[in-house]
């Protein structure tokens, strides 16, 4: 029964049918091998089995098979308590964005072509989910390496399948929870890309380990996930960005003070002229003289203070801090719109 669905590959494809694939995989009866043919193979070969078909078991034995346990699963009715309902809601469901995997990066404009799930379809779909994977651990043990049967690695390999289309399907739904989150943390060290690139992850994540039974919804426990792993993560950019910032400013005071032969000092020095050079240009006048008369790099090669260059200017001292400081975010961001390297102090 379960192998006319195996082998039509438009059931197999189709989200829709999952559920009911499940149903009759769960109901199927244990696969037996052809006699004849390993017969056959064994008179050939002496061998009633191909290497292929061992490495094959082999490599279903080293899967990580990883997911909620429920009392549920072992008792005698689960395939109607889990499966039934599963296969009624993947029929509703039946999504058009359909696929093997998920390409992410193109998901932003169709977000919202997968509905957010209701309370009511969690349990159905975590549950059923779970269950797969738990069935396929549990005929994983019935495989015997020296001779395993096609058909239970077809089973095994169907039902893990099956259960990611389910998680896949699960993502694509709370996608928009990781974009929602992002919105809120994007700044100039913190690119909306980068964070719904990594947000993707705890989502991932949260979906394999959430336990449904606690009566919990999933955008709650997905909410936290996702939020407190991308605080940790565009926190880190923020002191990197901080750093390379202070960085600047600490290499353009060391030219005053370098140290080192007469010839590496002129490379050196020839090298960082070009580099500030181009970002100096652009910037404006006033920002270009600033950093120039702060930093030492005008004709006295002296560094001035900011009391001293805010008399010359008319404005107080803390306006030309903030000017000082605006004007070194704009070179690093010159720095790395030019794909311009500041060379390391030798």
């Amino acid at each position: 029964m379960y192998s006319e669905v195996a082998m039509n590959p438009s059931q197999t494809d189709s989200f829709s049918l999952l559920g009911e694939r499940a149903v009759l995989a769960d109901q199927a009866r244990a696969c037996q091998c052809e006699l004849a043919s390993i017969q056959k193979a064994a008179r050939m070969k002496k061998l009633c089995v191909t290497r292929e078909l061992q490495q094959r078991a082999e490599a279903i034995c080293t899967v990580k098979i990883e997911y909620v346990f429920s009392d549920q699963f072992d008792q005698l009715n689960a395939c109607d308590q889990i499966l039934i309902p599963l296969q009624k809601l993947c029929a509703v469901l039946n999504p058009d964005t359909d696929s093997e995997s998920l390409d992410f990066t193109s998901q932003y404009s169709q977000l919202y072509s997968v509905p957010l799930l209701e309370k009511e379809q969690e349990p159905v779909l975590f549950k059923g989910m779970n269950y797969l994977k738990y069935r396929a651990a549990v005929l994983r043990e019935e495989i015997d390496l020296k001779s395993p049967c096609v058909g239970l690695l077809d089973r095994i390999e169907q039902k893990l399948k099956d259960a990611q289309r389910i998680r896949d399907y699960i993502i694509q739904a709370n996608l928009r929870l990781v974009v929602s989150i992002a919105k809120g943390l994007t700044d100039r060290a913190n690119l909306f890309d980068d964070i719904v690139s990594d947000g993707q992850m705890p989502l991932i994540r949260a979906v394999e380990i959430f336990d449904v039974e606690r009566g919990n919804r999933f955008s709650t426990y997905g909410t936290w996930a996702v939020r407190n792993f991308l605080f940790r993560s565009t926190k880190q950019r923020r002191k990197y960005r901080s750093t390379f910032l202070s960085g600047v400013e600490s290499v353009a005071m060391g030219l005053s003070d370098f140290r080192s032969s007469q010839r590496s000092y002129e490379s050196y020095h020839y090298t960082i002229h070009g580099v500030l050079k181009k970002v100096l240009e652009s910037l404006d006048e006033r920002e270009q003289m600033i950093l120039k008369r702060r930093f030492g790099l005008h004709q006295s090669g002296t560094p001035q203070k900011f009391r001293e260059i805010a008399e010359d200017l008319g404005v107080s001292t803390e306006r030309v801090r903030q000017l000082t400081i605006r004007s070194l975010k704009r070179l690093r961001e010159a720095v790395e719109e030019q794909n311009l390297e500041i060379p390391e102090i030798i």
